[in-house]
């Protein structure tokens, strides 16, 4: 397909087919089975196109990493101006259905993934998209009411992603883990989370309302 036959707007629709395709891929059977040409004939463009896009797959999922965070930070606004839902319990969705990415459609790598997508990142693409992680969980820890210095956003991204990327590395990656107890190990985790961050809210309601 000749790229002169695509307008900017037409351009950028394809941009966000790839980066949706992906982040699709990712969650439903892991960046290994999504290759460049499995991506392109989903979104109906050759390959030739996607190159005028992206150098390679691991830049497309940088991309589309970036991509899917406003749309987690809206989610997560969403739970949180739920009226059918405590503060708790909306904090307690959001974790959960990432850490369930193939149900839920959010992209969370595999440990393999991530060695596999850093190996082609340069080290000034890799920093920029670690400092971009760091505002992304801060964002969200400001979304769920807890105060600035409240909890290490860094910690809190460590603390979310771990998890995630333990559930789905079971059995797979992780054999001698056990599976038939994953979904209670997840349900274990995201509590004692839960429990850290409303211990720290409430503290910083506290000192509020005493000052």
């Amino acid at each position: 397909m000749a790229r002169k036959a695509y307008s900017d707007e037409k351009r950028e629709q394809v941009k966000e087919a790839l980066m949706a395709t992906v982040i699709q891929c990712i969650a439903d059977r892991g960046l290994i089975h999504s290759s460049i040409d499995v991506l392109c004939r989903k979104v109906g463009i050759s390959k030739t196109f996607f190159y005028s896009f992206f150098a390679s797959k691991e830049e497309l999922v940088l991309h589309a990493l970036r991509y899917q965070q406003p749309k987690l930070l809206e989610y997560a606004r969403s739970l949180m101006g739920d009226p059918g839902l405590s503060w708790r319990s909306g904090v307690e969705t959001f974790l959960r259905n990432c850490c369930y990415g193939a149900k839920s459609g959010v992209a969370v790598l595999s440990i393999e993934e991530e060695q596999q997508v850093r190996r082609c990142l340069s080290e000034e693409n890799f920093q920029a998209f670690r400092q971009d992680q760091v505002i992304f969980y801060r964002t969200l820890l400001s979304i769920f009411g807890l105060p600035v210095d409240g909890i290490e956003p860094r910690l809190f991204g460590n603390l979310a992603l771990s998890m995630m990327m333990v559930r789905k590395a079971i059995p797979d990656t992780m054999p001698f883990l056990f599976p038939e107890v994953a979904e209670d190990m997840v349900d274990f985790q995201v509590r004692a989370l839960v429990d850290e961050m409303e211990r720290v809210k409430e503290g910083a309601g506290q000192v509020k309302a005493d000052g």
